[in-house]
């Protein structure tokens, strides 16, 4: 009779996270708890800004290409020490200089507009006088007064000037150095990302894979309780019947507590193992689930040599130290372009005017047209030549790395691929054991049966048949994780088409 009590019961289990119909129990993938935590744990989204990171500081060198705005206004006064009586006693200068300018990538060269525009003023200047009729001892001839200039003057420059590079720098090597080497900077914080991220995964997937092991000794365990239970009915009836001693129940009572202690100390475990990957992947639901995993699947791996291939094709590791490689030398590239001696192109025109009126400078009535060389050459250059002798040892160190990250790869491949073909050959024997075991507590029993053997050697044999499937799945999840590490190795474990963003 369903009472109110097994109601209460049911629901605090169901709290719990604990199904009392197993059958029923949803399951969860691996890939599903993969998914869950690249979505929910901050370790990717940490990860992720890594690569962000390396793009803004990438993106910081386009800054160069743009328009370099400036603005100079000025103001002068000046009280020369007058050399004539002609000179003025104070001279007032208002300017204002505005540029623009920039660079280009592609050619190397700079552009450059400038206007000036001055004013100046001429106080206490006195005008030039002729007394001819002082001269002349005759009052009735005029003094000539001359101006010795304007006391206001406007003037204005309009240049254009344009250098280019014909040596060092040309074509804007130089110019885009910075942002080339942080391109490359970029990919190699992308494919990082992907490696760490992996990485991660593979530990998510090792502690999923425990939860499968402890799942399946759980198994083990509630079978081994079940038999114990089983025997344990059918010795107190044997007792009843005064068939056997009393020690045989003893014997069969003590074999259902000690299979009982197995199964609760698994079933924390497992709880454990559950609440922990509940939390990684930040997936509350995960604590009313159980793992869907087949723990004695085989694979077919590839031939190691065809593997080792594939790896060094492929492999994350070495992709990282081959644009290491192409990013020291792109920057070789540039210290030897500055051995390079400068040569430069340099062409201006400039537009002039001015006058006494504010309008006469913005004319620009006149040009003036000027082209020139501009050549220099430090002798011996010895900064530079010292700094690509040590890009060229740098990048002799970095091909060593290269050879030397092929070679562990390769080792470590090999080592998990025997490994995993050698488990293989243990878990065909476990299988074998186990059967011998089977058969085993099967005569064990009938010689009890018919009273020419002893209890505990029953039980004996059923402890050896529960340790020998125990051996069986722990081997197996050997072979998975190994198999899990040989996945990760070759980079399919997070595939290269993972949006990171």
């Amino acid at each position: 009779m369903f009472s109110y009590r097994n109601l209460f019961i049911l629901f605090l289990s169901m709290i719990a996270g604990i199904s009392l119909f197993p059958l029923q129990a949803q399951s969860v993938t691996l890939d599903e708890v993969l998914a869950a935590v690249m979505e929910n744990n901050p370790f990717f989204d940490k990860e992720k800004l890594n690569a962000i990171i390396a793009e803004k500081e990438r993106d910081a060198y386009l800054g160069d290409q743009d328009w370099l705005l400036s603005a100079i206004p000025q103001f002068a006064r000046q009280n020369p020490l007058p050399p004539s009586s002609f000179a003025p006693k104070q001279i007032d200068q208002l300017g204002l200089n505005l540029g623009a300018s920039r660079l280009f990538w592609k050619t190397g060269g700079r552009l450059s507009f400038q206007l000036v525009s001055d004013f100046s003023e001429q106080k206490g200047l006195e005008n030039i006088v002729l007394p001819f009729g002082t001269w002349l001892n005759n009052p009735t001839i005029p003094d000539l007064e001359f101006e010795t200039g304007p006391s206001k003057y406007y003037q204005s420059r309009l240049l254009f000037s344009y250098s280019q590079p014909l040596f060092q720098n040309f074509s804007g090597t130089l110019d885009r150095l910075g942002f080339e080497v942080s391109q490359t900077g970029v990919d190699i914080a992308y494919l990082q990302v992907l490696e760490n991220q992996e990485q991660y995964l593979l530990q998510i997937a090792t502690q999923f894979l425990q939860w499968v092991l402890l799942d399946e000794q759980k198994y083990i365990a509630q079978e081994r309780l079940k038999l114990a239970a089983q025997q344990l009915e059918r010795e107190r009836d044997k007792r009843a019947a005064k068939l056997i001693d009393e020690v045989d129940v003893l014997r069969s009572e003590d074999a259902v507590r000690i299979a009982e202690q197995g199964v609760v100390l698994i079933t924390s475990q497992w709880r454990g193992k559950q609440t922990e990957l509940a939390v990684l992947t930040q997936w509350p639901e995960l604590i009313i689930l159980v793992p869907d995993y087949d723990l004695y699947n085989r694979h077919n791996n590839m031939q190691p040599d065809d593997a080792v291939k594939l790896v060094r094709e492929r492999s994350r590791i070495l992709r990282i130290v081959a644009a290491q490689i192409k990013q020291l030398e792109r920057q070789k590239e540039g210290i030897e372009e500055l051995v390079k001696p400068q040569l430069y192109l340099n062409t201006q025109y400039t537009l002039k005017d001015g006058g006494v009126n504010f309008n006469d400078a913005y004319s620009f009535s006149t040009g003036d047209l000027g082209i020139g060389l501009t050549f220099s050459y430090p002798l011996g250059n010895r900064t530079a030549a010292r700094q690509s002798e040590k890009f060229s040892i740098m990048l002799k160190q970095l091909q060593y790395t290269d050879e030397e990250v092929a070679i562990s790869l390769e080792a470590g491949l090999r080592n998990l691929m025997i490994q995993s073909e050698e488990i293989e050959k243990a878990l065909d024997l476990n299988k074998l054991q186990i059967a011998t075991a089977t058969r085993k507590t099967e005569e064990e029993q009938k010689r009890y049966n018919q009273g020419r053997s002893d209890l505990a050697f029953v039980i004996q044999s059923q402890d050896s048949e529960e340790q020998a499937r125990l051996t069986y799945a722990e081997n197996a999840a050997r072979y998975q994780l190994l198999q899990l590490k040989i996945k990760e190795l070759m980079d399919e474990l997070l595939s290269d088409n993972t949006d990171i963003y």
